[in-house]
């Protein structure tokens, strides 16, 4: 068996995965290869900014469903915290839960240690570099952009790149 060491960049490739959503249901992101546009957008539950981005995302769902956009919100959660934020949220979407934070160490949006070139075998426990990635119908990365203290990108930004990503 390989072990494939995956770089997060765009025009790479981006790594499959398999989570369950807080409804239950296992979503597999290349369920959506030759079908949708996906939008992740890698969030820190703890963070108020991030739920703020979260919340500003779900006014505009119905603009990015129409647009033959998955919107898959990521972060490192139990099933039914992922359930109790979605509720609490009131988001149209649902929230995927990476409990084994197996995902958001193969996106690299996570880390144990400041060290460069650390190993360990140490739990992430947060979401430590939240970010938006438009990955086309063919699974390659299109866009990537940081979620920073304004909130940035705006969703007029990430729409239009999800656009360009279906051509």
């Amino acid at each position: 068996m390989y072990n494939m060491e995956y770089r997060i960049e765009v025009g790479e490739m981006a790594p499959d995965f398999r989570l369950k959503s807080a409804a239950g249901r296992d979503v597999r992101l290349y369920d959506c290869k030759n079908k949708k546009t996906v939008l992740l957008f890698f969030f820190n539950h703890d963070k108020p900014g991030c739920l703020e981005r979260l919340k500003t995302l779900a006014e505009d769902y119905g603009k990015f469903k129409d647009a033959g956009v998955a919107v898959f919100p990521v972060s490192i959660l139990k099933v039914d915290e992922g359930k109790t934020l979605v509720q609490k949220l009131g988001l149209p979407f649902g929230i995927l839960c990476d409990d084994d934070h197996s995902v958001v160490r193969d996106y690299k949006m996570g880390q144990c240690s400041d060290t460069p070139g650390h190993v360990c075998f140490e739990v992430i426990h947060d979401v430590e570099f939240p970010a938006m990635l438009v990955i086309d119908t063919s699974g390659i990365i299109r866009y990537k952009q940081a979620v920073g203290a304004s909130g940035g990108p705006d969703n007029l930004t990430l729409l239009e790149e999800c656009r360009k990503a279906l051509k």
